[in-house]
């Protein structure tokens, strides 16, 4: 059996022969097809992602994207089971660039805040010892 890991464990059954911008998930019906989409758009899921068969690993990727639309086929297949076929790709060095700038801007706001309440409950001592 082929399946495909996520940065959050999430293992997902596959079909053979996949390549990254042809992947097919299979799912059971259509809530486990939801639930392979809300993994599969998770921010950060794709920076991590391993391909195996049976227990074997046969492929390891970091940084990668998902490709839009989310599904490019759906279908149900003999056996009841779903089949959605979507693709990833590599991040560019573009898209990790501006990652990276929004995670530094993040932790600068986040500094920030604490700058300014740590000013206002001083400011609140001072105040009150007037």
């Amino acid at each position: 059996m082929e399946k495909m890991n996520l940065k959050d464990k999430t293992e997902l059954e596959i079909m053979n022969g996949a390549s990254l911008n042809a992947i097919t998930a299979v799912a059971d019906d259509w809530t486990a097809l939801g639930a392979i989409a809300e993994a599969l758009r998770e921010s950060g899921n794709l920076d991590e992602v391993q391909f195996k068969t049976d227990e074997t690993v046969t492929g390891e990727y970091r940084n990668m994207k998902l490709e839009s639309p989310l599904f490019s086929a759906v279908d149900i297949a003999e056996d009841g089971k779903i089949h959605a076929t979507f693709g990833i790709r590599q991040k560019t060095e573009m898209e990790l660039a501006i990652e990276q700038l929004q995670r530094q801007q993040e932790e600068t706001n986040a500094s920030q805040e604490i700058q300014d309440g740590a000013i206002m409950e001083l400011a609140g001592m001072v105040g009150g010892e007037a």
